[in-house]
């Protein structure tokens, strides 16, 4: 199987660096327990061009300092062994370097990398199975054209619900939803 699989808060925990260095730029003092967006800067008072300004600023150590989550690299290199993985993100470009590096520095195995917005039609060039990601609307999207997305779960996507939306709350279950996939490729219901 061809796997695309997200870098934040799917493979890594994103959230956890980036409520650090907002908190920084903000002064004020949000943890895990009040993310309910899946855009973080809404829950600061920023507007997008805000936003952009810190994220820029602050990226690169947000990107450096985002742990992977317990057993995703080696699931995934597990994975890797048996099927192509295409790590699929929206990051911006400027923070290729430091996506590759960190990468590297953690040996995650990956075929190739992409950095755009439009996953789905990204996924549909590469010819991409099945995608692993923690975006609600990646998810709908995805679902809604009748492909496989695992939705890495987060409090902000589990209004979510598909017969095409796979859930995991860890690697494990990750595994299992694949392993899952590739025996009914062509399934439409989940197992029990």
């Amino acid at each position: 199987m061809h796997i695309g699989v997200d870098l934040d808060n799917t493979l890594l925990d994103a959230t956890t660096a980036h409520l650090q260095y907002y908190n920084k730029a903000s002064g004020l003092t949000l943890t895990h327990e009040d993310v309910n967006d899946f855009y973080l800067y809404k829950m600061y008072g920023w507007d997008k061009t805000e936003s952009d300004v810190i994220y820029h600023k602050h990226g690169y150590d947000i990107h450096w300092n985002s742990s992977p989550y317990p057993q995703a690299i080696q699931t995934l290199a597990s994975l890797f062994k048996h099927h192509t993985i295409s790590i699929i993100t929206a990051r911006p470009t400027q923070f290729r370097d430091v996506t590759v590096k960190w990468l590297e520095h953690h040996s995650v195995p990956y075929n190739n990398i992409v950095f755009i917005e439009d996953k789905l039609k990204e996924c549909m060039k590469l010819q991409v199975e099945v995608m692993i990601d923690d975006g609600p609307h990646y998810a709908e999207e995805f679902a809604q054209r009748g492909m496989p997305v695992i939705l890495y779960e987060q409090p902000y996507n589990r209004f979510v619900k598909h017969e095409f939306v796979y859930r995991a709350v860890n690697w494990s279950e990750v595994k299992t939803h694949i392993d899952y996939l590739q025996k009914n490729s062509h399934a439409k219901s989940k197992p029990s």
